[in-house]
């Protein structure tokens, strides 16, 4: 896709945005790349608005590169500022800290799968032992997992 057909998609759909940071694409002078991303129907599918290469995790980090998406979208959208109105993360804090900052209404929604997954990992570390085999404990754990999707 062009960069105007990009730039109209995000601003149509920018009311609610989806990001996200991964470490196993990440090349070899970055720590992570962070997408941002928004529902598109006409293609049925999530569009892929920014995808950066990032050197941490900090909160400075994600309000420039907040500030630097609001800024193209007023750019391209004759200098009117497009506010998100939701955003979808995972439960770093920079990320929500950094897109209350910039985009100042936002609401932040947090990834259920990044809370299972955390929640899972935290039982592993914890009590792994006493989950699996105490079988009330194990019941609870999974209705737990149940009642979060």
């Amino acid at each position: 896709m062009d960069d105007q057909l990009e730039i109209k998609l995000f601003i149509k759909y920018n009311e609610n945005i989806f990001a996200d940071g991964t470490f196993y694409i990440v090349p070899i002078f970055g720590y992570q790349v962070f997408t941002t991303r928004v529902f598109a129907p006409e293609i049925t599918s999530f569009y892929t608005t920014s995808l950066s290469i990032l050197n941490n995790k900090e909160q400075a980090t994600y309000e420039l590169l907040f500030e630097e998406l609001k800024r193209n979208e007023s750019k391209y959208n004759n200098n009117i500022i497009v506010t998100p109105k939701i955003l979808r993360c995972d439960f770093e804090k920079s990320i929500s800290n950094a897109s209350i900052k910039i985009f100042h209404n936002i609401t932040i929604k947090y990834c259920v799968w990044h809370y299972k997954r955390s929640l899972e990992v935290q039982k592993n570390k914890l009590c792994y032992n006493e989950v699996e085999n105490n079988h009330k404990i194990y019941l609870l754990y999974k209705l737990l997992q149940i009642f979060l999707l």
